[in-house]
């Protein structure tokens, strides 16, 4: 049988396959609609569709000049959509949504269709267990962001295409011109994989279809010219450089673990079928098709595009772009198992979706970390707290975008004189920090931070509340609730490990020059007197030993006193991989000193700001006085606060779910 005739068997049907194909998919689609719409009213906004939704102006000019072409890196198919789409309907979770769990839906059956044309019944079933129940497509659809609709755009491409190299009709034509349009405005991995299918088809479609495929393509090239100044302006921004990291050497290898949820058991279980449709493919030594050389194509290409981007331009590779170009890498690994029997194929599926499906739920625990806003949790639990304890007794502290917040007091109607917050990101330094913990008159205080909060902030608060009471981890935030008394329950999710005063110090390696004079009097309590001095007290403490979690927080405390106004003088974190430095940063005095008082300098850092760099990773913390002037430091505390462990849960593998507040 010829390739063409292989990909035509089945025919036009919107289902194709034998009565027992069909049933195998639906079974295995309706899981993967069971794993999407699971409690759907409740699945909360993540950072990334909530930064779209309030970059929603009031027109769709608007949206797309302010919201797209300068805020956004994404092309202007989606953020229009939703400017639409919230138009017809509403902001709730469960209406926005919706549109792109179908969408995600409608991609695993195109791409069975695709499959099983190409391949066989197999490979198609073993993908679409998959697609069905894998994290990497259950989150992407649950996401209103323009993944989902990418990978719709590119299966229906991909559909439209086999379709139209096997049968010619005009309508599969023009149904692969609308989805290259699509494709080109849902996101740019999705342009570069319809531009790798669209010269594929150029190479397979009959010589007869030739000229309409190119004229196709030149009018979706057409269409695609209205954004074009805005791709380029994008494209001059460079990467995400600004908050991701550039690949390291083994960024394929954590890529494919989180992939396989990070269990051993289901990345044995694909390694083995990996390795089944490789034997099964040189036994039977069929032959060879236009898919042998393609899919690899479309599979591999975008994979190397973006990390020689990542690593010779600006960083751009993360999980999400490459969920276009992963189902046809998947197809060409699983090839083989075309050769597979029917009672084999459906064995086969079954298993993949129910390991799949358990690791999902329990090693990667998608419904108790997908379902949780950060955002909202410092609203609601703001809110509860607030009215449990009283406004008097508790202040509301909250280091995360304003926007966000408002967003969540609007959506949660909440109005600001029911639970009236601080909120402290870009607004409220640690000198003004701390001065608003001395004033506060109430016994507890509430504090959430996000992602891009300064890790000082707990420590900062702890130096006036030091007993916690409880401690909310989540994907990209936490919050805690601190109190000046000891609660009924009192938590304590850090430990000391160094601490040095002018009587005693531990452990012996502190570095504290020997002709330091030490003052009794001045401070209150004994105290290096560090004036005229630019440095005089230093330890260093080997992080890979120290800890064993790269998000396991170390806060230095440095108790310090000053008879005059002091600015220029701070406690440092430096941490050096042999004699390069791969961080640095600064507690600095700022306000805090402003003569005749006592205040804290503080210092946080963590392993994970080594940027993946292999050790060992040496932390040297230090007082560096830049200006000499008269500072007076009582005592020098060294505390690891326990790691948030699902800081970045949806995207790297985690160990447990972390601290939660008390019932």
């Amino acid at each position: 049988m010829h390739w063409r005739q292989h990909i035509a068997r089945h025919g036009t049907a919107l289902l194709p396959g034998e009565p027992w194909m069909r049933r195998t998919f639906l079974a295995l689609w309706a899981l993967a609609a069971v794993l999407r719409f699971w409690d759907l009213p409740h699945l909360a906004y993540t950072h990334d569709e909530l930064s779209a939704l309030v970059r929603i102006y009031p027109t769709l000019s608007e949206t797309i000049t302010t919201g797209v072409a300068k805020l956004d890196t994404h092309p202007p198919g989606v953020q229009a959509f939703e400017w639409l789409w919230t138009r017809l309907f509403s902001m709730n979770e469960a209406d926005v949504k919706l549109p792109f769990i179908g969408m995600g839906l409608a991609a695993i059956l195109l791409l069975y269709r695709v499959a099983l044309a190409w391949t066989g019944a197999g490979a198609a079933l073993a993908l679409t267990a998959l697609l069905a129940t894998l994290q990497y497509t259950v989150l992407y659809s649950q996401l209103a962001r323009p993944y989902a609709a990418g990978l719709f755009t590119t299966a229906l491409l991909a559909d439209q295409l086999t379709r139209y190299i096997a049968f010619g009709q005009r309508r599969m034509l023009i149904g692969a011109v609308l989805a290259m349009v699509l494709s080109a405005y849902a996101h740019h991995f999705a342009l570069m994989l319809a531009a790798l299918m669209a010269f594929t088809g150029l190479l397979l479609v009959p010589a007869a279809q030739r000229r309409a495929w190119l004229i196709g393509c030149g009018i979706a090239g057409v269409l695609y010219l209205p954004n074009l100044p805005i791709f380029l302006s994008q494209l001059g921004l460079g990467g995400l450089s600004e908050w991701l990291a550039a690949p390291g050497p083994d960024w394929v290898p954590k890529h494919l673990w989180w992939v396989a949820h990070g269990s051993l058991a289901l990345a044995s279980l694909l390694a083995a079928v990996v390795l089944l449709a490789f034997v099964l493919r040189v036994w039977k030594r069929a032959p060879a098709t236009p898919a042998t050389w393609f899919l690899p194509v479309w599979g591999l290409v975008p994979v190397a595009v973006g990390l020689g981007y990542s690593l010779w331009r600006a960083p751009v590779i993360q999980h999400s772009v490459l969920l276009f170009s992963f189902p046809y890498l998947v197809l060409a690994l699983f090839g083989g198992l075309r050769h597979l029997g029917r009672n084999a194929t459906i064995v086969l599926a079954v298993a993949l979706a129910f390991a799949s499906t358990r690791s999902l739920v329990q090693d990667r625990q998608h419904y108790a970390v997908m379902y949780t806003s950060k955002y909202e949790a410092f609203m609601a639990d703001g809110l509860r707290l607030s009215e449990q304890l009283g406004q008097d007794r508790l202040a509301v502290l909250i280091d995360a975008p304003d926007h966000m917040l408002r967003f969540y007091a609007e959506h949660l109607a909440i109005p600001r004189e029911r639970m009236p917050y601080v909120q402290l990101q870009d607004a409220v330094p640690d000198d003004r920090l701390d001065s608003l913990l001395r004033a506060w008159p109430g016994d507890h205080l509430f504090l959430g931070v996000s992602n891009g909060a300064l890790p000082e902030r707990a420590a900062r608060v702890q130096r006036h509340f030091p007993y916690l009471l409880q401690r909310r981890d989540m994907n990209e935030g936490q919050w805690f609730l601190f109190s000046r008394t000891p609660g009924f329950i009192t938590w304590d999710d850090r430990k000391l490990v160094a601490q040095a005063s002018p009587a005693s110090r531990w452990p012996s390696t502190w570095d504290i020059h020997g002709d330091l004079p030490v003052n009794d009097s001045l401070a209150g309590a004994p105290a290096w007197d560090l004036s005229g001095r630019e440095f005089g007290i230093a330890l260093e403490l080997l992080l890979d030993t120290l800890v064993d979690h790269p998000q396991q927080q170390v806060e230095v405390v440095a108790d310090v006193w000053s008879s005059a106004p002091l600015t220029n003088a701070g406690w440092i974190a430096h941490q050096l991989v042999g004699d390069s430095t791969v961080f640095y940063r600064g507690g600095d005095v700022r306000g805090l000193l402003p003569g005749g008082r006592s205040a804290s300098l503080i210092v946080a850092t963590h392993r994970g700001d080594a940027m993946g760099l292999k050790g060992p990773v040496q932390l040297k913390t230090y007082l560096h006085n830049r200006e000499q002037g008269a500072l007076f430091i009582t005592r020098v505390s060294v505390y690891l606060r326990e790691e948030n462990p699902v800081q970045f849960g949806m995207v790297e593998p985690f160990r447990w779910l972390g601290r939660y507040p008390v019932e």
